[in-house]
């Protein structure tokens, strides 16, 4: 009986050196990835290691599979990046450093330009390591590495062209860049004596396994046990591992249908790769959406219970459109509530009830978003962690899916907001003297934003160090005696409560500062940049001034209009009635 893997210790140069053995990194692999963090980490450890002379220093595992067709390479299903990150520095010692332990004629196992040359092809042939990860992987891996003299004149790249996860051509030279810098600053002798100690003496688990498919299952139980492999990968080795289950026995087929599958898998991977989030959060948002429920169970092991009976092309093209979806109608969307969405904490679960009204087509769309956004924004004024919203929102998405009328899921979100007092605990929070710390006050004032502006202008307002919380009466108020009409009282009631707060630009707030009203209301109209501020909230205030109105004062007269003002604003967005605080007319 054939076993099904056969593991051996090996060293850099027996699993380079076999003249069995030749590898390929195949379609369902990722592109190589390592860029400087993991490229000078593993040089750290190996040199670490030299230095110390640690005996048989382990670099890790490679896991294989023998090939489906008649090839002679046999297929790497992990350790894909040591080996390519390996081959790189043969081939930056093969073309820079071809005088490697020439005169040392006393030790047998010193390694040579003709041992290193051995080590990147077979008998001056055939390429030892080949990437099939995408048609044009290989050429420019040939071109830019393995051809000799390919690493000689090395260019210098932007962060920007590492971080294109389809594109490791700059990686591929990004890490013979590190190498060579490294090699050149030691001396003939110790650059002799590290090959020797990296070739001889640091060793690899190598484990040949009969098929793909017991391989890719070895693949994901070694990283339960603390391989850092992510959940994204698990379930492509997963879902190709039915493909080949599926079609074992017609590899014509197999080979077309894996094509298939990793088109779609590289265009999903492209169309989240700008986005704000990974593709780990994109299986997270479909699990959440399939399921309908709290897992019970890992991200992987969830998913493939849900793939389990499935045709993975199916499978994968379901999660590619997901992508283009999440893409057209959240990311680029110029929606206004769907804006106000990105401010909040819960991402993965607005993201997958909105995902989820978009998929089934649901009939109430607007309405919902607008209840969704209620819900979320009064549990974070209440001060409410997550665990308080998640088990609704899993009802949210049932329900959505079982086509349940917006009554429905309206009733299932004000039966949680009376459970919780939230609302009591929302007009505690809105109430307070001192508001301006709280993070979720300056989102509150950018959708009243969105609300005053016409949906053709309206544009995402980013939250970032570009939008300042303004106190119209400033901090430093004592500074100018132009504010003599404030007292401490006043100061203390309103100086950091919701009327006194408004959004001004970066610029626009350190130009106004702790400035004189008037003269806040002229950098406000005007300003060093000659615009008036964008913020409608903000015009407002400006508006009440050039109107002449509480003389031309921020006095405790125009904060309890700005006060009451506010709160109207509120209970349009929130629908939350502010009566009782409107009344009441002032923080307490």
């Amino acid at each position: 009986m054939e076993e099904s893997f056969k593991p051996s210790s090996v060293s850099v140069n027996q699993l380079f050196g076999d003249p069995k053995i030749l590898y390929r990194i195949p379609q369902y692999q990722r592109p190589y990835k390592w860029i400087n963090e993991q490229v000078e980490q593993l040089w750290d450890d190996i040199y670490d290691a030299y230095e110390n002379n640690v005996d048989n220093y382990f670099l890790g595992s490679v896991i294989t599979a023998r090939p489906l067709d008649n090839s002679p390479y046999i297929d790497v299903v992990d350790g894909q990046q040591r080996l390519t990150t390996l081959m790189i520095l043969f081939c930056v010692l093969r073309d820079n450093f071809s005088d490697i332990n020439q005169g040392d004629t006393e030790n047998p196992f010193a390694i040579d330009i003709d041992a290193i040359k051995a080590a990147i092809t077979l008998n001056n042939k055939a390429e030892r390591l080949r990437l099939f990860t995408h048609q044009n992987h290989q050429s420019d891996f040939s071109k830019t590495i393995l051809n000799e003299g390919a690493t000689c004149e090395i260019e210098q790249y932007f962060k920007y062209q590492l971080k294109n996860d389809q594109e490791p051509i700059y990686k591929f030279r990004n890490t013979a860049a590190i190498f060579k810098e490294k090699l050149s600053k030691m001396n003939s002798k110790e650059r002799g004596e590290f090959v020797n100690y990296l070739f001889n003496r640091v060793q690899l688990i190598r484990i040949d396994c009969s098929n793909r498919d017991f391989a890719i299952k070895l693949f994901q139980v070694l990283n339960d046990r603390g391989m850092d492999l992510t959940s994204s990968d698990l379930i492509k080795s997963y879902l190709i591992g039915n493909l080949n289950t599926i079609y074992k026995n017609d590899k014509n087929l197999l080979e077309n249908y894996e094509k298939i599958f990793m088109a779609d898998w590289q265009i999903m991977e492209e169309t989240i790769k700008d986005s704000d989030i990974n593709l780990n959060d994109l299986f997270t948002m479909y699990e959440y959406y399939l399921l309908a429920s709290n897992p019970k169970k890992s991200l992987t092991e969830e998913l493939q219970d849900s793939f389990k009976n499935l045709d993975p092309n199916i499978v994968i093209s379901d999660i590619k459109n997901f992508a283009k979806i999440y893409e057209k109608e959240i990311l680029k969307t110029n929606s206004k509530i769907i804006f106000s969405f990105r401010y909040l904490r819960w991402t993965v679960f607005w993201k997958t009830i909105v995902m989820t009204a978009l998929i089934e087509k649901y009939q109430e769309k607007e309405e919902l978003f607008f209840e969704l956004r209620r819900f979320y924004y009064l549990y974070w004024i209440a001060g409410k962690t997550l665990s308080q919203i998640k088990q609704v929102s899993f009802n949210t998405i049932k329900a959505i899916k079982e086509k349940k009328p917006l009554n429905y899921i309206r009733a299932i979100f004000n039966n949680k907001l009376n459970d919780d007092r939230i609302l009591t605990l929302v007009k505690d929070n809105l109430k307070s003297k001192e508001i301006d710390d709280e993070a979720w006050i300056k989102p509150l004032l950018i959708i009243i934003e969105y609300n005053l502006i016409d949906d053709s202008v309206c544009s995402f307002i980013r939250l970032d160090k570009d939008i300042h919380l303004e106190h119209i009466l400033p901090k430093k108020y004592k500074t100018y005696k132009e504010w003599d009409y404030i007292d401490e009282i006043i100061e203390n009631k309103w100086l950091r409560s919701i009327a006194n707060l408004t959004l001004l630009s970066g610029k626009k707030n350190i130009e106004a500062s702790n400035n004189p009203f008037s003269e806040k209301m002229k950098i406000y109209s005007l300003g060093y940049s000659e615009n008036t501020t964008s913020f409608r909230i903000s015009q407002h205030i400006l508006n009440d001034y050039n109107n002449n109105k509480f003389n031309k004062k921020w006095n405790e007269e125009a904060l309890k209009d700005r006060w009451y003002w506010i709160l109207s604003q509120i209970e349009k967005v929130l629908d939350f009635d502010c009566t009782d605080l409107k009344k009441e007319g002032e923080p307490n």
